[in-house]
């Protein structure tokens, strides 16, 4: 029996993440007939089970490193025979119903925003038919004139013995519904995602040991800033060149140089990165260019059939949540006849950990690799009074600043300090259209503000 055709729309997009709900939304401002088809929750992985979860938990462990260290600013807990530790605890229920409410609350709002705009947002799986029409679960076809694919990613659970059907060895997405929090955890994977939850589980007192396969943790960074972030890791147990042999039960074995060793924990967490959804969505009967890495675009977001583009992870570009967005609005531009290049170069990123550090543009590693002759400035953070004012001489970061020593050409930034992602915008401009030190030594900055660190390397530069 022939499919029931349900209607034809200006635009389908598969996904309603960052990436998607973002198209669905400027699509439908643009006055295209929009619909956003999502099987799970909107929002995506970002909203629901990574960007947020993560900062809201984050913000807790601050809140109460800081008051453990009030007393330094002037706070004194006057309890008759109690001390400030005894005074003052965590209570992870309660920060993640915290959570909780701060990821419904979004999701309503970004539900609200796409509806508002003139979208429609339906609860199915869809598989592409065709190029111009989608197959949901029930049988049923929506034909689109553009299709645009935005199914993300999932968290990669490499082939480990003792990994598969292991209760304790969870990924990240079961480690934001636990209901309590453990008292020690092995964390397999120093990227982002292992880094950020080290930061919060060891904020919390929790027994951290992070477990790396390469040289160092967060390997996109730049490794003289790295060095200075580890410092702010000095509860958490890094072992870097290591190289996971087992899981048994929460103990991982892993070799280091010739020798054995065991991490300890009550539970695992696996956190390799994540994987583009590429599989059983209908790629394959299309002739769609893919790969397990993801489908392959270009600069504009199409794909190699007309009619069809992605964005986001599934495109294995670019993982985060920002560029899915930039991708979702490159591409219904593209689809309205005024296309643009995404700026995969000048994607900023940001490790949400205490404290922050962001970056855009080369690392100094890239520089060298590519034969630039290069200028570099790195500033300690105490130098910003805000800063200091905040944390404290024995607070560790720094800013390190990148440019070609020909023209003055801003190459990269890294800022390792409190409201790093915050101030990271600013350089993303800079980087993308090749402005010169020169130009950011002439800026103003407010004072006081840790962006003003930028200013103190581009004076040492211009």
């Amino acid at each position: 029996m022939a499919a029931t055709l349900l209607r034809m729309y200006d635009l389908i997009i598969l996904g309603g993440g960052p990436g998607g709900y973002v198209a669905a939304e400027r699509a439908a401002h643009a006055g295209l007939s929009t619909l956003l088809l999502e099987s799970d929750l909107v929002g995506g992985t970002c909203l629901n089970r990574g960007c947020i979860p993560t900062k809201s938990l984050l913000a807790g462990a601050k809140v109460y490193r800081h008051a453990l260290e009030g007393e330094k600013f002037g706070i004194r807990a006057k309890i008759e025979g109690a001390s400030l530790d005894g005074l003052i605890g965590f209570d992870f229920a309660k920060a993640m119903a915290w959570k909780d409410d701060v990821v419904g609350k979004i999701r309503s709002g970004v539900e609200f925003s796409v509806k508002k705009a003139g979208a429609e947002i339906r609860k199915a799986r869809g598989v592409l038919a065709s190029p111009t029409s989608i197959r949901l679960d029930d049988g049923s076809l929506v034909e689109g004139r553009s299709i645009i694919v935005a199914t993300g990613s999932s968290p990669a659970r490499p082939p480990i013995p003792g990994l598969a059907g292991n209760p304790l060895a969870i990924t990240s997405d079961e480690i934001l519904a636990l209901p309590a929090a453990p008292k020690r955890l092995v964390i397999i994977g120093g990227g982002v995602i292992g880094i950020e939850f080290a930061s919060f589980f060891s904020a919390i007192g929790v027994e951290v040991s992070v477990i790396e396969m390469l040289p160092e943790i967060l390997p996109f960074m730049d490794k003289e800033l790295v060095s200075i972030y580890r410092r702010s890791l000095r509860a958490v147990k890094i072992e870097t060149g290591a190289k996971v042999e087992a899981i048994e039960g929460a103990s991982v074995r892993y070799t280091k140089g010739d020798e054995t060793k065991v991490a300890e924990g009550d539970l695992v967490l696996v956190a390799t990165g994540r994987r583009p959804k590429v599989a059983g969505i209908g790629l394959e009967e299309l002739g769609i260019a893919h790969s397990p890495k993801g489908i392959v675009v270009d600069d504009s977001l199409r794909t190699n059939v007309p009619g069809i583009y992605a964005i986001g992870d599934v495109t294995g570009r670019s993982l985060l949540a920002h560029s899915a967005s930039a991708m979702g609005e490159i591409a219904v531009e593209t689809i309205r006849g005024k296309p643009r290049a995404m700026a995969w170069k000048a994607v900023p990123w940001v490790v949400y950990g205490d404290p922050e550090c962001a970056g855009v543009g080369m690392t100094e590693e890239e520089a060298k690799a590519e034969g630039i002759d290069y200028a570099k400035a790195v500033i300690p953070a105490r130098v910003s009074g805000r800063f200091l004012a905040e944390n404290g001489q024995g607070a560790h970061g720094a800013v390190k600043l990148l440019a070609a020593k020909a023209d003055g050409r801003i190459l990269g930034a890294t800022l390792v300090a409190s409201y790093a992602g915050e101030s990271i915008w600013g350089l993303q401009g800079m980087v993308e259209r090749g402005a010169t030190v020169t130009e950011l030594e002439q800026r103003i900055f407010p004072h006081p503000t840790v962006s003003e660190l930028f200013h103190e390397a581009a004076m040492a530069l211009a």
